[in-house]
């Protein structure tokens, strides 16, 4: 609720109205929360609101525990690093990693370690991240406390290590992934292992696979799959990805989410300038004529670069648009078709108005 009405405010430029609304929170860690919340929003603009990181580091001194410390520092830190200030980032981290190394008891010091953990891997400190979520494992399983109270600190590394493996769009996904499902196995939570086990599948899937991996998922009618496959694909593979999710969902009656989808797959390709190969991108616009989405088609064929290729499909878009009856439409594209072959056979086709029926 207090986000949403932060949220709110920064929505409307009330900066001041936020901050007033932030500072008079009793509750230090929610309060902690939301001014690096503020300073992810504002990015680099933060500095002009100097209060923000003061209020900040009054707030993590005020802390009584030192994991909480901990949390509150490297929250900072990753809060720093979104908004841009690499510099100070780096600096609260090491304190923060400087602190939880200090801290004597074993449980409290492996979830501070943790903690730190999994504020570097969001970071993009993947390397760190992984060597101290071991370290804070290792913590835990030297110590000799009692296995109940050791229980909830390891469920806390393997989930803040699982977050970190849905954050990354590489295969270091997979050694978050495993360390997380390597907890939950130990600790017998035999669900959340094997939906990690699916995940540490789907990215190795993706790599080998590329975007072919998303047309099986969409086959099987997995979409949720093929939309959680596409963030590891590289860009080119990514639009062509895209571009078949948005057929999918035409065919599946969710129009308005798939023609949003479109419009912004359309923006990379002509704005961006990546697209897929010629030949992806011919086999798209075909199906989308098959299904009557000819200004879709016409905007495909559009970014095809062989010729031979692009007059084919234009021929075929000609012919599709002469059967719904828009023959001026069909003899513009059929004008600017640069290969004269087919150009000449389409206008002869117009011209005897034999346009097939499909």
């Amino acid at each position: 609720m207090m986000l949403d009405n932060i949220k709110a405010l920064l929505g409307k430029g009330d900066v001041d109205g936020a901050l007033k609304l932030v500072l008079s929170l009793k509750d230090r860690m929610l309060k902690m929360e939301l001014l690096t919340y503020m300073i992810q929003e504002l990015g680099e603009d933060y500095v002009e609101y100097p209060i923000l990181l003061s209020e900040s580091l009054a707030t993590i001194a005020s802390l009584a525990e030192d994991r909480d410390k901990v949390k509150a520092l490297a929250l900072l830190s990753y809060a720093l690093a979104s908004a841009g200030d690499e510099k100070k980032a780096e600096k609260f981290i090491k304190e923060a990693l400087s602190v939880a190394k200090k801290i004597y008891y074993p449980i409290w010091k492996a979830e501070a370690l943790a903690y730190v953990a999994y504020y570097l891997g969001l970071i993009g400190d993947t390397k760190s991240a992984f060597y101290y979520f071991n370290i804070a494992l290792e913590t835990l399983e030297k110590s000799n406390e009692v296995y109940s109270a050791v229980l909830p600190v390891m469920s806390l590394i393997a989930d803040l290590s699982l977050e970190v493996g849905d954050s990354l769009e590489t295969e270091e996904a997979i050694d978050f992934y495993s360390l997380s499902r390597q907890i939950y196995t130990s600790m017998k939570k035999f669900v959340s292992a094997s939906q990690v086990e699916e995940k540490i599948h789907m990215v190795k899937e993706a790599f080998k696979e590329g975007s072919l991996a998303v047309k099986r998922a969409l086959e099987k009618g997995d979409i949720d799959r093929a939309i959680a496959i596409v963030k590891y694909l590289s860009p080119e593979e990514k639009v062509a990805a895209l571009l078949d999710i948005s057929y999918w969902l035409f065919l599946h009656e969710r129009e308005d989410l798939a023609r949003t989808l479109l419009s912004d797959v359309f923006d990379i390709m002509l704005i961006k300038k990546i697209k897929p190969n010629d030949l992806e991108l011919f086999v798209v616009a075909y199906k989308f004529i098959k299904i009557g989405l000819l200004d879709e088609a016409l905007t495909v064929a559009g970014v095809i670069e062989d010729v031979d290729e692009a007059s084919k499909i234009l021929s075929e878009i000609a012919l599709a648009y002469a059967r719904f009856g828009n023959e001026n439409k069909a003899l513009s594209i059929a004008e600017a078709i640069q290969n004269e072959a087919i150009k000449k056979k389409l206008l002869k086709r117009l011209g005897g108005e034999d346009v097939g029926y499909e």
